[in-house]
């Protein structure tokens, strides 16, 4: 790694180190608008992620909204991605009742059911609204999460993360790690849940669907371990409400599309669930990950 690449990243980390131990003497609401003001100055500050996310909801939005509205979602991404932030850095000091005070559920009756079921569940969501909290909430109510994520980019951040998650019992299963995929059968095995994050370009192996009319590489392994498992599989999402605030909604069960061409399953099973993020999105637009560069890998030529 360049010198210079280490230096950028032991700044950041020590920044968030800062805001995180400035923050949590904050009462929570205050600790909550503070987040929101960092994440304006982030949006005027950071140039390229701030021409990331405007380049992203052009390829979403931009037949249907002016390049103020767009400025407009992009600038409230970044103060909502500044709250969040300072949620889940100061989370592990509230308590249950106030965490339950903030965020209320509709539809947990089919998670509920899909735990009875003794089949074992995947939960699948995206990277909207908080969802960080959205993992702590459910595993305070009683259910028992596992989540797979890629490692992130500086190994400091992505072990506080991990311990974040920990201390509400929820266990981080690497993805790519030369035991994750025992572990993630054993999950399914057990019965247990198992949640994915599918709506990010990483290095895994995907599949090319339609993602707001463009075709995005989208990881495969949620259709895959549904398909294969059997499980019962759910869409999930949490979004932001007036006053910071936040729901859970938890989706009824979805009928896999099944066949004897398994890959074929997979693809569309895989734009389904696709679909699904795409239409909450299309809802909540300022609190998706814009800065995400959604179509960087391209699909291979079209041989037909």
């Amino acid at each position: 790694m360049k010198v210079s690449k280490k230096i950028t990243r032991s700044i950041v980390f020590l920044a968030l180190m800062t805001v995180s131990g400035t923050s949590r003497y904050l009462p929570w609401h205050l600790g909550v608008q503070f987040g929101g003001i960092l994440g304006k100055v982030a949006f005027y500050l950071l140039r390229r992620e701030r021409e990331r996310s405007l380049e992203g909801l052009r390829v979403a939005f931009g037949r249907d909204k002016s390049e103020k509205e767009l400025n407009r979602i992009a600038r409230r991404n970044f103060q909502n991605l500044g709250k969040g932030l300072i949620e889940i850095l100061n989370l592990r000091h509230l308590t249950r009742r106030q965490i339950e005070s903030l965020v209320t559920i509709e539809g947990e009756e089919y998670l509920k059911a899909a735990e009875s079921s003794g089949k074992g569940t995947v939960l699948i969501t995206g990277h909207i609204g908080n969802w960080e909290l959205l993992g702590a909430v459910l595993s305070l109510k009683g259910y028992r999460l596992h989540v797979i994520a890629a490692p992130l980019y500086d190994p400091r951040i992505d072990e506080l993360i991990i311990r974040l998650r920990s201390k509400f019992n929820i266990e981080t299963i690497s993805r790519g790690s030369p035991s994750s995929s025992k572990k993630i059968l054993g999950v399914l095995k057990k019965k247990e849940i198992l949640a994915l994050l599918i709506d990010q370009d990483t290095q895994v192996k995907g599949v090319f669907v339609n993602f707001f009319n463009q075709k995005a590489h989208t990881p495969a392994g949620a259709a895959q371990l549904a398909l294969k498992s059997d499980a019962t599989t759910i869409t999930f999402f949490i979004t932001r409400l007036p006053g910071d605030r936040h729901k859970i909604t938890i989706n009824k069960p979805m009928t896999l599309v099944r066949s004897d061409d398994n890959k074929k399953d997979i693809e569309v099973n895989t734009a389904i669930f696709t679909a699904k993020i795409e239409e909450h999105i299309k809802q909540y637009p300022e609190q998706w990950v814009w800065m995400h560069r959604r179509w960087k890998t391209q699909p291979p030529p079209d041989r037909g």
